[in-house]
């Protein structure tokens, strides 16, 4: 009887990441989305246990923004959803809404590109690993090194779209600029992504 395949391996950043060239990439100035809590603004920075690359012992703390509404919906609700049979408090819904942040050219390190992370030795599984110890510690190492990236690029893991992960750090807290569009519950691309995906508020 064949025995078990060999697991794959969990990359984790590589002990001389710090000496490697860290490949940078132009992302032009656009507006960016993020759904927030009415309570805040949308430029919040923040270092939170549950967010992709935020280690707890990043030196700057990071702003999440996503390419449209639909990917910044999934990012903020998309495991609530799946967790609890498609449904979701209204008390969540109604104290949320949506806003664009103007993001100015960075030259940032993208993840969601193959050459990037060929460079540095990652694949999409360290990455989106359900365990966040892993990309958490990718954060943590792309922040320190000494290209001094002022952003990560990434993928969403629910729609596969870009996100980027922006570090507090070099003045770029006052070149965003954010625009409130919305509550949630008044804003018709976020009543179709209700209706799309069968999801029920109770």
């Amino acid at each position: 009887m064949a025995g078990s395949p060999n697991p794959r391996p969990l990359r984790f950043p590589p002990a001389d990441l710090a000496t490697r060239a860290l490949p940078g990439t132009r992302q032009i100035s656009r507006a960016w989305y993020r759904v927030h809590p009415k309570t805040y603004t949308a430029i919040h920075f923040s270092l939170t246990p549950t967010h992709r690359y935020s280690h707890p012992d990043c030196p700057h703390p990071i702003l999440y923004v996503a390419m449209d509404p639909e990917t910044s919906l999934w990012e903020r609700f998309g495991d609530s959803v799946f967790d609890n049979g498609y449904t979701l408090p209204q008390t969540l819904w109604d104290d949320a809404m949506i806003s664009t942040i103007d993001v100015p050219s960075l030259h940032l390190c993208d993840l969601s590109g193959t050459k990037t992370r060929s460079a540095i030795t990652v694949d999409l599984t360290a990455l989106m690993n359900e365990d966040l110890t892993v990309p958490q510690q990718w954060g943590l190492e792309i922040q320190k090194h000494p290209a001094l990236a002022p952003a990560i690029k990434f993928k969403s893991r629910f729609t596969g779209t870009a996100c980027l992960a922006v570090f507090d750090r070099g003045g770029i807290r006052a070149q965003l600029k954010e625009t409130p569009l919305s509550p949630l519950s008044q804003f018709n691309p976020a009543l179709d992504w209700l209706t799309k995906n069968d999801v029920t508020l109770f």
